[in-house]
């Protein structure tokens, strides 16, 4: 198996800024996100992303933004094609609303053909914290592998998004836990920019963007 390509796979997304607030049952943040708010000057489409490896426990983190409306990438945010590992994984079967208590939720079902067949379920869950789904100031989507491979022992990651001081700036902060057989750090965070240059691109109306 190429471990680097299944590391890769499970790049998909999230943060933990205030933990004051109380966010619902299933979305709620992993951990804190060390990467810091942009401090003065405009505002651009640029991700900053740090990682580390603790203990063969991979912890990655990204923080940008999108020049547009919290609800415009909100709705953006629930495509599923946006969110899922479509570069380094060769089948992905999707079943949207499968947990019907969530805002919106989809299940997906990944497989990857190398020297072996390696498959995955992913399970995703989309949820407003504060403010409203047509309005949001703070949401949250967050995934979990829940079952397959033993390749992959753990993989977990959430998306938050803040609104701004600007009506027309949202805020994206990432945040990524996997721990598998293989690959490194560069593995996540390329699976990280990914998911972000996705989001952008489709609030701004474009398709997912293309796989590098």
């Amino acid at each position: 198996m190429n471990a680097p390509r299944i590391l890769a796979v499970m790049l998909l997304v999230g943060c933990q800024d205030n933990i004051s607030t109380p966010f619902p049952a299933g979305l709620e943040p992993i951990e804190d996100n060390p990467v810091p708010v942009q401090q003065g000057g405009a505002r651009t489409e640029t991700l900053v992303t740090q990682a580390m490896d603790s203990g063969g426990v991979i912890h990655a983190y990204g923080r940008g933004y999108v020049l547009a409306s919290p609800a415009q990438v909100w709705l953006a945010s629930k495509m599923a094609e946006a969110n899922v590992a479509l570069c380094s994984t060769d089948a992905q079967m999707i079943t949207p609303n499968d947990e019907p208590d969530y805002e919106f939720s989809f299940l997906v079902h990944y497989v990857v053909h190398n020297f072996v067949t390696v498959e995955w379920d992913d399970q995703w869950r989309f949820g407003t914290v504060e403010g409203t789904p047509e309005a949001p100031t703070i949401a949250m989507s967050k995934h979990q592998k829940i079952a397959g491979s033993d390749f992959l022992t753990q993989s977990a990651g959430t998306a938050e998004l803040t609104a701004t001081d600007d009506p027309n700036v949202t805020e994206l902060a990432f945040v990524e836990i996997l721990e598998a057989a293989g690959g490194g750090d560069s593995d996540v965070i390329k699976g990280i920019q990914h998911h972000y240059d996705a989001l952008v691109s489709v609030t701004h109306g474009g398709p997912v963007t293309a796989c590098p």
